[in-house]
């Protein structure tokens, strides 16, 4: 799954120019504690697991982690301010309109 450490991001838009999928985006919403527009996902689905985010982000903000070990850490509350697994978002926010 992809994992995004918001306030990791220094907004160099490398991993969003050089996605193949169109994945990412920056978010001009909002700002982290560098003041930076953080790295998001824009579309999530279109992901396809290519690794070329996480090996082309300077700042190791962004990376493909465990499904299973990423979703212990997700739903026990174990992340960081600030970091994002949007997949997993998803899933929580279709159960919440069921």
């Amino acid at each position: 799954v992809l994992v995004i450490l918001q306030e990791q991001c220094k907004q160099c838009g490398l991993c969003v120019e050089f996605c193949p999928k169109n994945v990412l985006c920056l978010d001009m919403s909002k700002y982290n504690r560098k003041g930076y527009h953080p790295v998001d996902a824009c579309d999530i689905d279109a992901c396809v697991n290519c690794e070329f985010c996480e090996r082309i982000c300077p700042d190791m903000a962004i990376f493909l982690a465990d499904r299973e070990e990423a979703r212990e850490a997700y739903e026990a509350g174990a992340l960081e301010e600030g970091t994002r697994i949007p997949e997993f978002e998803g899933e929580k926010s279709k159960k919440e309109a069921e």
